[in-house]
């Protein structure tokens, strides 16, 4: 059982539907949301909140938006400007606006930081923007994500999207005085992306990643032209079910520029599947044959009690320094929502070995059931940068300062509540020294992984499963020996199954006191009945039922008196003829009578003459 994760809770004002946090400060988060322009009274909102107490939340500034517009739908921190947080948020226009065809949807607001604990920092608003140029009047920026200077924005609608875009802009440097973002270019979809991400993978190129939902498409960004988007993936039919649907891609994170991880769910609610793939090569991309597909590289299947998985987040435990730097050995930690309020957390390992990258051991952590109370509407990880080795005498260091840790951040847009999860890390001591070259990794003075342990696949329900199988043949093979006479009877097979499938056997003598008789061949008065049925018996040829040598037989004669035919015998003999012959499987009620005419009862009639006596 996983030890208790330390959690704090905030109630709120207002529904909560975005969240992020500060990249530069693990303990400053930003929230937001509201009730829209549906004039019920519950106001739009920005939030920052500190996280830093393990089983507190604090509420340090707080923006009241205009009630005329919508809530707050997407969040983005970005980078510093003075002694003020940067952050962008997708908000649609007052519907008079949206009326005339105006949608400055994105807004761009400064928080400004605390210099002393009894400060009030405050919340405004810098800029607004209008990126989408779609006709849909119910568009609203649904997605956005941010990587260093570039961002990209995705409209998403209630209904069917008529009209989808995702649009890709320049955010103005820190140095700048202006705030408003500057538009690349706007890609047109035929489908509504269902999730994207972006990351840096060099001082001038960025990588977009978007799914809708059955395909997976890429992009590269570079100063001065896209390269894309291209398709890398079609999710392919369930051949395991028989079913014509498919899964379907709700979620997608970068791990690295060669690797994303996506979450797909099932057919009919069947239940979600995390899946990894490796990436083409940017020169690869735009190729039709295999290299310029992705590759499935790793795949787990999330929990049955999860019928739908709704989001996903991921965090690097070792990032690289600079985006032009290889990824080195690293885990990553990763968060699944699903739509039973539950966050199940798995563990996934970054392995290079020379210059070859692998991604293995995605496994399960723990789950946190019903962390709120409804839908998780958002879920974020802070950022990590690993400490610096300390120093021999710094590890006798003060024992007040912090242990390691990674925040995981939930929102509920029902019960208006935030929950901030705090997961232990720990270092694992360095074993290896970075190796020389252009592209060699950069060095590491300590590595740091999730303090839970995971648990990967068990093998005991497989030796369960085999052990049912072996015994289950053990008893049916044990059943047809005894059926066929071949075993003494431990479960009594006999007893159970029709007497035309039994065998005489060694071990059903008619008398265990008697002496051994010889057994009949298999069928014998099946035989005879159907001679009598097709006109009667051979008049010359008497068969003897059981002859026994002719000394034998004589001394029967002088003890019991000869040989006689069924028709002679008394009823008492017939019975107990018959109960033998029916335990020695030769006879049978569904048989009658008809079968022992013109055979003579010899020797054994003398046994059967004096159990009767």
């Amino acid at each position: 059982m996983a030890p208790a994760i330390p959690a704090a809770e905030l109630r709120l004002s207002y529904p909560l539907y975005a969240l992020d946090f500060d990249p530069q400060d693990a303990t400053r988060l930003i929230v937001g949301g509201g009730g829209g322009a549906a004039r019920s009274g519950v106001g739009n909102k920005v939030s920052v909140l500190d996280a830093a107490r393990e089983d507190a939340l604090q509420l340090v500034s707080e923006l009241e938006l205009s009630p005329d517009e919508d809530s707050v739908n997407t969040l983005a921190v970005g980078a510093r400007r003075g002694n003020s947080l940067l952050f962008y948020a997708g908000i649609n226009s007052a519907e008079a606006d949206l009326q005339k065809g105006k949608n400055e949807h994105f807004r761009v607001f400064k928080a400004d930081l605390p210099r002393k604990a009894s400060a009030e920092p405050k919340i405004s608003e810098l800029s607004r923007t209008a990126l989408f140029s779609t006709t849909d009047a119910e568009a609203y920026q649904r997605l956005l994500r941010i990587s260093g200077k570039v961002g990209a924005a995705a409209t998403g609608t209630i209904g069917r999207s008529k009209d989808a875009q995702i649009a890709i802009f320049d955010l103005p440097s820190a140095s700048s005085g202006s705030s408003t973002p500057r538009l690349r270019g706007k890609l047109e979809l035929s489908k509504e992306a269902m999730d994207m991400d972006m990351i840096q993978i060099s001082d001038d190129e960025h990588q977009l990643v978007y799914c809708d939902g059955y395909d997976i498409y890429t992009l590269i960004i570079g100063k001065a032209s896209v390269n894309g988007p291209h398709c890398v993936f079609t999710m392919p039919d369930d051949e395991s079910s028989g079913a014509t649907a498919r899964p379907s891609l709700r979620s997608i994170r970068f791990l690295t520029p060669t690797f994303v991880l996506a979450v797909a769910n099932l057919p009919q609610a069947r239940g979600a599947v995390l899946q990894g793939f490796r990436l083409p090569k940017p020169s690869d991309l735009g190729k039709e044959e295999r290299e310029g597909k992705a590759r499935l590289a790793v795949t787990a299947r999330v929990p049955k009690h999860v019928a739908r998985a709704t989001g996903l987040a991921v965090r690097n435990l070792s990032p690289p320094l600079t985006p032009s730097t290889k990824q080195g050995d690293t885990q990553f930690v990763i968060a699944v929502t699903g739509q039973d309020s539950s966050i199940t957390l798995y563990t996934l390992e970054h392995q290079t070995v020379g210059e070859i990258s692998l991604i293995a051991n995605l496994h399960p952590v723990t789950t946190l059931k019903e962390a709120h109370l409804g839908p998780i509407s958002g879920l974020a990880f802070s950022h990590f940068t690993p400490p610096p080795e300390p120093s021999a005498s710094a590890s006798e260091k003060d024992p007040k300062k912090p242990s390691p840790h990674l925040k995981l951040a939930s929102i509920g847009s029902m019960a208006n509540t935030c929950v901030v999860h705090t997961l232990p890390l720990k270092q694992l001591p360095t074993t290896t020294k970075p190796k020389p070259g252009p592209q060699r990794s950069a060095p590491r003075a300590a590595r740091y992984v999730l303090a839970l342990k995971s648990r990967p696949p068990s093998g005991t329900k497989l030796f369960v499963g085999a052990a049912l199988v072996f015994a289950l043949l053990a008893l049916l093979l044990q059943g047809i020996l005894e059926v066929k006479g071949l075993s003494k009877p431990y479960l009594g097979a006999r007893s159970v199954t029709p007497v035309r499938w039994h065998s005489p056997g060694l071990y059903y003598a008619l008398s265990e006191s008697a002496p051994p008789v010889t057994p009949l061949p298999s069928g014998f008065f099946e035989k005879y009945r159907d001679l009598g049925e097709a006109g009667g018996l051979p008049e010359r040829k008497v068969p003897v039922l059981l002859h026994r040598p002719a000394a034998a037989g004589r001394e029967g004669e002088e003890r019991h008196g000869p040989a006689r035919e069924w028709e002679a015998l008394h009823p008492a003999q017939k019975e107990a003829w018959k109960e033998k012959l029916k335990r020695a499987g030769q006879w049978g009620e569904e048989m009658g009578e008809a079968v022992f005419k013109g055979i003579l009862f010899g020797e054994i009639a003398g046994v059967v003459g004096a159990m009767v006596a």
